[in-house]
Formats: C-alpha cells, structure tokens, sequence
C-alpha cells in the first residue's frame, strides 16, 4: 500500500518538476522560446492548485481508491498527450491536467495513509507523504535533464505511464473498496467556474504581463480586469455558500492567516528560485540540462534529513521559534550566495546546502501553526484551502522572480553600454579581428558577453532582495505568530 500510494503521489511530482531544468529543450521541440516554456510549470502550478480544491467532493463521490485509480489513468493519459504535442497550446492542455491529477493526489494520499496508518505511526505516515511529495522537485529536474541530455525529454512522460499502472495494481491489491455509503453534498458548480476561469486570466497576465508591457497593453489591462472581477466574486460567493470549494472564513483567524502567508512567501521563493537557477545555468553559463537539474540536488542533501528530523525538534523548540529560525536560515541562504558566470557551478553549492536546510524546516512547523486552531472536523477543509492557497502561490513567486530578473537585466545592460571605456574596447575589438573574427563576429561576441554579465548581476540583485525579504519574514513571525495551545489534532 505505501510502495502504490507514495509511487503515485511521486509521479505526480515527478511530472510537474522534471522539467524545472530542460525548458530550452522544451521551447526547441514546441518551436517557442525558453520564456514561453516556462509556462508549462506555471500551468501546471495553476491546475495542482486547482485538483487540490477539488478532491475533496471527489473522494466522496466515487471513494478513496477508486479516485486514486480515476487520478492516476488521467495522468497517464494526459502523459501521452504530452508525448504527441506538436505545439505549445497543446502541451499547456496536457500539463493543465497533469496538474489537476497531481493535485488531487497531494492531499488524496495523504487521507489514504492517515487512514490506513496505525495512531502510533501517524508521524512517520506525514513525513513519509512530505518527503514523497517534495523529493521529485529536488531531485527530478536533475533526472529530467539526464534524460532530455542523453535521450529525449519526452521520455519524462514514456517514464510515467507504466509506473502508473504498476501504482494502480499496487493499491488495487492492498486497500480494500470503500464505495460511499451516501450521495455527495452539493458540489460548487458556481464557485469552480468562477475560481477556474479566474485562475487562467490572472496566468495569463502572470505570464505574458512582460512580454506586452504589463498596463500599457490593452490586451493586459483587459484580461487583468477580468481576472479581478471573477476572483472578487469567487470570494464573495465562497463565504456564503454552505458547502464552500474553499473555506476562506478560516483567513481571519490570525495563525491561519499570518502562518499561511509565511508558508507561502517560503514556497513561492524556492520554487521561483528552483526554475530560474537552472535557466541562468543553461542559457547564460551553457550547461546542459544534467547540470542544470544538478544544480538542485544539494537541495535535497539538507533538506531531506532536516525533514525527518522536525518531529524531535518540535518537542525541543516551540512552533513559532522554528519559524522564525527557517526564516533566518532563508535570508542567510540568499546573503551568502554571489554568482560569477567565470566560476561555474561549484560557486551555488554552498548557498544551496543551506537552502536546504530552511526548505526542510519549512512545512512542518509552519503546517502546524496553520491548523492549530482548527477543531477535528474543520482539519480536512482547512488543509485543503491552506494547500490550494500555498500552491497558487508558488506562480506569482515564479513570475515576479522572472520579471524582476530580465528588467534589472535590461538596465544592467543599458548602463554597462553608456560605462564602457571606447578605447579600451576599440583595442578588444581590433586585437579579436587580428585573430580571425570578423566585425560582425566581434560585435556578437561583445553583446554577449555584456548579456551575460548583466543578466549574473541582476541575479545577485535578487538574491540580496530575496535575503532582506525573508529577514522580514522572520520579524513577522516572531512578532505576529501566536503559540498554539495545543499541537495539530489527531485525524
């Protein structure tokens, strides 16, 4: 049962963050730039976010197993979707429901091991549903790239689809059928097309915001509205509504919301900082994807151990000051980190290491203040809505890193150009001419050799900001954070 339920939830991740490191790959098969690759992690982020809201009234209508089973034939069909894309709309299509499978398995195979799992292992059964979970991010963009290196990337998918069947007899062999004894409440038919349709508008200003000039575009500026328009209503109708896709009342209670916003602020930075490190690896320092899915895996080194030792540490140090130290640990993380395209990846290892270390420490106490003031019966909505919340967070930490990245790049540059000696470069030029470039050649090189400098300093930028950023996120923890009466409920 363990081996079929932690393999599917694994290969949910798997498909979502094999391709943090091949995006040239991916924009050279679907014939788009690495840009617009990217978005087949952002789409994917919208609809795991989105299978996440709906797994509950899912499980209810067709049983725990069954829908296990229902989840994992959808993800390998739409594996082969992927497979036979020929365009990027149609690659987006399948990611958006790889992501809505792998939604539904995150809180769908926690339930199942909880259930399952003796009282006196219900610890080991969270830790081991964590780590299944987190570990393909760390370790599949470096498993993607060896394949998209020496193979083909499209072999991510070929991977996933008979895993999935040995997952789906797996459970079918080891958990019995749990039919439903009664009929579903009604499903939020209204809540799901506002909050669907909502989600995609606000992906499309997350993404392609840049590229048309953000406000200045009448196309943004249209869909922005209409983005804005369906999400106030979906909060409106969601606090009204007796059987709510997400209860979002549970905002106002202050360790839900205060924890909430620290747990997402901690996501949305290490999944922005997850896809643009191995973008700059590749498209700047001319690494392969094997080395840009490498450049993760001291990721896992720390974290995975400091994960498994969260449940002894909470018994020595309060919630709130393993916040605030996860915080610290953050901003130490990105302060020490200065990236040189002349030194190569050995120069991120040790700031990654200590990256580490605060992604580990970062669920555990931070899922507890959460949901420390729920009662038992509230655990299941609370950890839904706290979930979506999270994952949706993890889009607006991708676009703001990205964005934030090519505009201090641009300004870089711009500056490098009117600083530059025209002595001193004339001779550079005339001393490469002598060694059988031509003009045109010289002029290539120089600009860049200028975009990749300017493009490193404006990543040092943003490590700076995003040290700051979570320095003042421990101050907030310290200072808004209320300790819990009492630990996470028993399910």
């Amino acid at each position: 049962m363990t081996i079929g339920l932690g393999l599917g939830l694994g290969l949910g991740s798997f498909a979502g963050g094999a391709l943090q490191s091949i995006y040239p790959y991916v924009a050279g098969t679907l014939a788009t730039s690495s840009d617009h690759a990217l978005w087949t992690l952002t789409y994917f982020l919208v609809h795991w976010a989105l299978g996440i809201s709906l797994m509950p009234w899912f499980s209810r209508k067709f049983g725990l197993k069954r829908l296990f089973i229902l989840a994992m034939i959808t993800l390998a069909a739409s594996c082969m979707l992927a497979i036979v894309a020929t365009s990027l709309p149609i690659m987006l299509l399948a990611r958006s429901v790889q992501g809505l499978s792998a939604g539904i398995l995150v809180p769908l195979v926690q339930t199942l091991l909880l259930t399952h799992y003796p009282k006196r292992q219900q610890t080991l059964a969270v830790a081991l549903w964590s780590n299944v979970m987190l570990v393909p991010f760390f370790l599949g963009p470096a498993f993607g790239g060896w394949l998209a290196t020496n193979y083909s990337w499209l072999d991510i998918f070929w991977l996933v689809i008979p895993l999935s069947a040995v997952a789906i007899g797996l459970v079918q062999i080891s958990l019995p059928n749990d039919r439903p004894s009664a009929p579903p409440p009604k499903f939020d038919i209204v809540g799901l097309m506002l909050l669907w349709p909502g989600m995609i508008a606000l992906q499309i200003v997350l993404d392609q915001g840049e590229q048309f000039g953000w406000f200045r575009s009448v196309f943004i500026s249209h869909v922005a509205l209409i983005a804005a328009v369906l999400l106030v209503l979906f909060i409106i109708w969601e606090l009204f509504e007796p059987v709510p896709l997400l209860q979002l009342r549970y905002l106002a209670r202050r360790n839900f919301g205060f924890g909430l916003l620290l747990l997402c602020l901690g996501w949305s930075i290490f999944v922005g900082w997850s896809s643009i490190l191995p973008l700059w690896s590749e498209t700047d320092l001319g690494f392969n994807g094997w080395w840009g899915g490498v450049l993760l895996v001291p990721l896992a080194a720390t974290a995975i151990p400091m994960a498994a030792m969260m449940s002894r540490l909470t018994r020595i140090f309060s919630l709130r000051a393993l916040a605030v130290g996860c915080f610290v640990i953050y901003g130490g993380a990105y302060a020490l980190a200065f990236f040189n395209p002349e030194v190569g990846l050995a120069a991120t290892m040790p700031s990654e290491l200590i990256q580490g270390i605060a992604v580990g420490m970062l669920f555990v106490p931070l899922t507890m203040i959460v949901l420390s003031d729920a009662s038992p019966g509230e655990i299941a909505m609370a950890s839904t809505t706290s979930n979506f919340i999270r994952v949706s967070s993890a889009n607006l930490g991708v676009t703001l890193l990205s964005t934030l990245w090519e505009r201090q790049t641009a300004h870089i540059e711009d500056n490098m150009r009117g600083d530059m000696p025209q002595d001193a470069v004339h001779e550079w030029a005339s001393h490469m001419q002598a060694q059988g470039m031509s003009h045109d050649e010289v002029i290539a090189l120089l600009a860049h050799m200028l975009h990749i400098q300017a493009e490193t300093w404006s990543l040092d930028n943003a490590l700076r900001l995003s040290a700051y950023i979570c320095v003042g996120a421990a101050a907030l923890a310290l200072l808004l954070l209320r300790a819990p009466r009492s630990h996470l409920p028993k399910p």
